[in-house]
């Protein structure tokens, strides 16, 4: 499995049309700048063209996908903008084949994919081909879990120190500035805009542990009652029954 990591470089040639003549081929060494609307349209057009070549070489036999027993052909791409991940089985010829391919859709293209920042990931390597496949296309070796759309991923069982990441994103998105300048109101909202969307996103594909949960509500808690300060205050009704409530205020019971 490699995960690619692919950066702008759009080179070509535009030209002026004025009053039905067009002008001399200009060379254009810079892309739309950051931040721009059509950057995310461009790049998905252009990147889509790396899903279909990979499928069509799939399809030609150049290299297997994962699980050919039960889908047709097997899964060989996962795209979605700029995250990208390739699978294939392990093939010496076909990772040669699979490599040649991107450096064809560079050629093409005009992105640049960014081996140094792309792994190599192997699944049951039982006779350690990780560092050969890495050696193979220039970048390194790779452990699960993985993050993939910023959720993470692993064939085995997640632990909890592979959620801390969320709770370091709760304590970014609740700043002490912003607690003690607010009113408990004030932080009501925050809590429901800002800090219930990130583990929303990932309850949504995962069952979080007990642990990570618990803590999250203590930052929760601790947030609306104190601000975020260190100073701790009373708490004046229970953590659980402000829960209930916001339940029947959702549902309207």
């Amino acid at each position: 499995m490699v995960q690619l990591d692919q950066t702008g470089g759009y080179r070509g040639t535009v030209s002026v049309k004025l009053n039905n003549s067009i002008g001399p081929y200009i060379k254009s060494f810079k892309g739309v700048r950051q931040g721009d609307p059509l950057s995310p349209i461009l790049f998905n057009l252009v990147a889509d063209c790396l899903t279909r070549m990979i499928i069509k070489a799939q399809h030609n036999g150049l290299f297997t996908g994962l699980i050919d027993h039960i889908i047709p052909y097997g899964v060989v791409v996962l795209q979605y903008a700029d995250d990208t991940i390739i699978f294939f089985k392990h093939d010496m010829e076909g990772a040669n084949n699979m490599k040649f391919l991107l450096y064809l859709y560079e050629m093409i293209a005009g992105l640049k994919i960014n081996f140094n920042k792309s792994e190599v990931i192997t699944i049951n390597d039982e006779e350690n081909l990780g560092q050969t496949y890495a050696e193979l296309f220039n970048c390194q070796v790779g452990l699960f879990p993985i993050k993939y759309l910023g959720v993470p991923v692993s064939p085995s069982r997640l632990h909890v120190r592979d959620w801390l990441s969320l709770i370091d994103k709760c304590l970014k998105i609740l700043d002490v500035l912003k607690g003690s300048c607010m009113c408990i109101a004030g932080r009501s909202t925050l809590i429901s805009s800002s800090l219930n969307n990130s583990p929303i996103y990932h309850m949504s594909v995962y069952l979080l542990p007990k642990t990570i949960v618990n803590k999250m509500d203590k930052i929760r808690r601790s947030f609306f009652w104190q601000g975020g300060g260190t100073k701790k205050k009373y708490h004046m009704l229970k953590w659980e029954k402000m829960q209930k409530q916001e339940k029947k205020r959702w549902f309207g019971n």
